[in-house]
């Protein structure tokens, strides 16, 4: 109690004179600084100062002195030096090397005048007596027989008269008896005054303990080869220092390279071999702390190395304690034990060996090129995984902790991330980055974050975290959505404040699940941390955006506007069009008018919104330009597009990207609804133009027309109720199953793809998709080439009837008037059927008669031809449509090759049906 009492005052004297603040002007700083310094020497670890270092330089500070003619200045530093060894102070080594390194320059800068300040000063003796005080106050002394000596041998037989006593005899005498005085008191040494307090036994005992100061030597000549021999307790004390990080004689270090014993000194009782073997056993064990030490004190800006580098330094902390206890056990024994070299490697073995397997990783992690900050990470958990199964329990509990410690630091970025939506600016370390400048919201979940990789394309995360980064990238991107949904409160209303602790006990527990291998407890563990953050943030943004923006909504407005799934609606929007291609109408491609077709007819559907309806018209090329010839094909229909604006939240999971597939196959359906439009128009009750015709042009004009609606009909049930209808409800099932948007995106996606593929629009099927463009351009031809024919046989009829009546008049016959329309009122009729509205009812005809004079056939080929030429081509094309759809089926596999192998077989059997077709 006396010690602490003395060293706290001794402290708070300190820091007073150091940061000149006291209890009294500033308590709070000063006791902040006097419990710093209390602290700091309270627990040091320090070894005590080397006496015989500080004599050696205090010697070599004499030398210094004479050699350069300051020997008064030497005296007078041996002369204090020799009074403070005779004072006996304990702490006198200690305070001499403070005045060592406190010393500047001192042959220069010291005098020995100065030496007088340090002297006390005297104390005031007062006046001093003088002679003429004396008289002043006795006359009598003025009388000089009164210092006369008195003869006390006057009657004595000697005969002498008495005794004479002169001035200069007296004078003589006093004043040598002054000198001698003086001479006595000023001029004796301090060594006149020491006592002889050495005790020699003490001193020689000292001096055999200094083992490094002994040369060996043999009738006085020293022997540098032979080696000095020590004692056991002497080689435990240097290889205790050694691990310690301290300077010692028994070691050396080579540089910054390893620790290695020295040969010049050898066990009394051990051959030299052996005592060097066991040497350089501590000496690697020493540099493997040496190695941990040096690299826990360098600078480091990097958290996460930080947090490495503070977990060392407590280990080699509590490696040190024990290392004391060690050393207290030799210093001060409580009872008799036993000096062993050995047994103390064998202890401290057990203490240093999850330190030697650690200055590994350290020195793996040093050796690689450029690692990342996160590496050690891995060769920490490799470590763990390789220890648990060799059945290191001590490594396995050393690694594992130490593992957990440093990932604590590394799971604050994925913390923020998942809970807040936040990064933290400047972080390289995290695998997730934030993209520079504004994004627009609609880009907000594919563009604005991203997973950082390496230039190997690699994910810069710890392997054993790559399985969770997608879902860990999920969730902060949730949360970030949910911010500019102004749900962010909502979310942190539903979390919870439970957190499972990731540590060693928690995760390990090495009692209860010992056997458990490490990989999969740590996996588990982290998985359900990660799934706690990710349900609540995930689940919240998928009910948001199918109750409050609409997912569903706008899935039906899409299925509707580009799936045409209204068929009656459809047909309205595109009838209309295609009466104006057959009526040569420029306005059939007019941005504006068709925008205002598709609102005003799309419009009527509840999940659809018109005001979100735009149509854009492609630019047609310059073969197309004209009307009579663009109508020819179905191809010029793709150059109608369809928008419709979808709000931001819906666009992260229906993308621009997978908007243009839906427009792909509303063109193709679209093309299909052409020829099958144009095919149908024509009445077999009401044709009148094909009277003149032959009955085999009739028969192989509607086998061929049959066929066409047939293949036209086939092709828009396969696409509609075989691929589009199934996908479509199944992927909406799948994507109420999902748990996250990226699930959600995915499953869109792959709807998609696999939409194109049985669609026959893949790349697979690109030369089957033209043909069927083909076939469906047939139709367009057949229609027409019926149309010129019909309108040549008119003609032709109308020619004859005229030559009839002009020979019935020329005879004198009555001719009879005849019913129908003339050829003015004819074209009369065309005209106002020409400029009716477009709004009328879809079953009302478009003469094609008027097209008669736009088809380019060449004209020496007969009609009857021309329809046997189309009919070779379509049972070419379809043939070779249904046998490659059935090829490709057999070649690959999955839903795609089923949907191909069916609607292959559904075209064979098609063609091979009796009755199809005129032979």
């Amino acid at each position: 109690m006396a010690y602490a009492t003395k060293l706290g005052a001794l402290t708070e004297e300190l820091v007073t004179l150091l940061t000149s603040t006291s209890v009294n002007s500033d308590p709070a700083r000063f006791n902040l600084h006097r419990e710093s310094a209390l602290r700091a020497l309270r627990h040091h670890n320090f070894a005590r100062t080397n006496q015989f270092d500080v004599t050696s330089q205090f010697d070599g500070l004499d030398e210094k002195f004479r050699v350069l003619l300051e020997d008064p200045l030497a005296d007078a530093l041996k002369e204090r030096l020799n009074i403070l060894a005779k004072l006996e102070v304990k702490w006198a080594p200690e305070i001499l090397h403070l005045l060592l390194e406190l010393s500047d320059r001192p042959v220069e800068k010291s005098k020995l005048e100065n030496l007088d300040f340090l002297k006390e000063p005297e104390p005031d003796p007062g006046p001093t007596l003088k002679w003429k005080d004396l008289i002043a106050e006795d006359p009598l002394l003025r009388d000089k027989s009164v210092w006369q000596n008195v003869d006390f041998g006057a009657e004595s037989s000697d005969g002498e008269d008495g005794f004479e006593d002169s001035r200069s005899e007296l004078t003589g005498l006093t004043n040598t008896t002054l000198q001698s005085s003086v001479d006595e008191e000023f001029n004796q040494r301090p060594e006149d005054y020491a006592i002889d307090t050495i005790n020699k036994e003490d001193l020689d005992q000292l001096r055999d303990a200094q083992f490094w100061q002994k040369t060996p030597t043999v009738d006085g000549v020293q022997l540098e080869t032979v080696k000095t021999t020590i004692t056991e307790l002497q080689a435990i004390r240097e290889v205790l220092f050694m691990l310690l990080g301290l300077p010692t004689s028994l070691f050396e270090i080579l540089g910054e390279g390893p620790i290695v014993p020295k040969r010049k000194y050898a066990l009394k009782h051990a051959s030299a071999d052996a005592f060097f073997k066991v040497g350089r056993s501590f000496s690697e064990q020493g540099t493997a702390v040496m190695r941990l030490r040096s690299w826990a004190k360098r600078d480091q800006s990097i958290p996460l190395i930080q947090v490495l580098q503070s977990s060392i330094l407590c280990r080699t902390v509590e490696f040190d304690a024990r290392i004391s206890d060690i050393q207290q056990r030799f210093v001060s024994p409580v009872k008799d034990i036993v000096v062993s070299l050995l047994s103390v490697q064998a202890e401290v073995s057990s203490y240093m060996r999850p330190l030697v397997r650690l200055s590994e990783i350290i020195k793996k992690l040093e050796d690689e090129r450029y690692p990342h900050a996160f590496r050690y990470l891995e060769l920490l958990y490799d470590e763990a995984c390789t220890s648990q199964l060799a059945g290191d329990g001590v490594i396995y509990s050393f690694i594992g902790r130490l593992f957990f410690e440093c990932f604590k630091i590394y799971l604050r970025p994925i913390r923020k991330w998942m809970e807040d939506g936040e990064l933290t600016k400047g972080d390289k370390v995290f695998f997730i980055l934030e993209a520079s400048g504004d994004i627009e919201p609609t880009l907000l979940w594919q563009s604005r974050f991203k997973i950082r990789r390496t230039q190997d394309g690699v994910l810069h995360a710890p392997r054993f975290l790559q399985a969770a980064a997608n879902r860990i990238f999920t969730t902060g991107k949730s949360v970030v959505v949910l911010k500019h949904l102004n749900q962010f409160d909502s979310l942190q209303s539903v979390r919870g404040d439970f957190e499972l602790s990731l540590d060693f006990d928690s995760v390990c527990n090495p009692e209860v699940l010992g056997y458990a291998p490490f990989p999969e407890l740590f996996d588990s563990a982290f998985h359900t941390w990660v799934e706690s953050k990710h349900h609540s943030a995930s689940s919240m943004l998928r009910r948001i955006l199918f109750d409050s923006c609409g997912l569903q909504t706008s899935l039906d407005a899409l299925s509707h506007l580009y799936f045409l799934a209204d068929g009656a609606t459809a047909s309205v929007f595109t009838n209309s069009i295609f009466d104006k291609l057959d009526t040569l109408d420029l306005s059939w491609n007019d941005r504006y008018t068709l925008t205002e077709l598709a609102q005003s007819t799309f419009g009527a559907i509840p999940s659809l919104s018109s005001d979100r309806l735009r149509t854009s018209v492609l630019t047609l090329s310059r073969k197309h330009q004209d009307v009579a010839k663009c109508r020819r094909t179905v191809k010029v229909l793709s150059i109608l597009e369809l928008k419709y604006h979808l709000s931001w939240p819906i666009q992260i999971i229906l993308t621009p990207a997978t908007i243009s597939t839906y427009q792909r196959i509303f063109t193709f359906l679209l093309q299909i609804r052409r020829s099958s439009h144009i095919l149908s128009r024509q009445r077999l009750i009401t044709d009148g133009l094909t009277k003149s015709s032959s009955s085999d042009e009739r028969a192989l004009y509607y086998s061929l027309r049959t066929r066409l609606l047939w293949f036209t009909q086939m092709l828009y049930y396969y696409l509609t109720s075989l691929v589009l209808e199934p996908l479509s409800q199944k992927m909406r099932a799948d994507l109420k199953a999902t748990e996250d948007v990226d699930t959600m995106i995915e499953v869109h996606t792959c709807y998609i793809k696999t939409t194109i593929d049985q669609a026959l629009l893949g790349s697979k099927l690109e030369l089957i998709h033209r043909t069927i463009l083909k076939i469906l351009d047939l139709g367009i031809k057949l229609e027409d080439a019926q149309a010129a024919n019909a309108a040549a046989n008119k003609e032709a009829l109308e020619k004859q009837q005229e030559m009839m009546d002009l020979s019935m008049a020329s005879l004198g016959l009555h001719t009879p008037q005849r019913k129908g329309l003339s050829r003015p009122l004819l074209k009369e009729a065309k005209g106002e059927a020409e400029s009716s509205s477009d709004d009328e009812e879809q079953n009302i005809d478009v003469d094609l008669s008027i097209l008669s004079s736009t088809f380019d056939e060449k004209g020496d080929l007969l009609y009857f031809e021309k329809l046997r030429n189309m009919k070779t081509d379509f049972d070419r094309w379809v043939r070779f449509v249904a046998s490659g759809l059935r090829g490709v089926a057999r070649a690959g596999g999955g839903g795609e090759a089923r949907s191909w192998d069916t609607l292959g077989e559904m075209l064979e059997n098609g063609l091979d049906a009796g009755g199809m077709g005129h032979r």
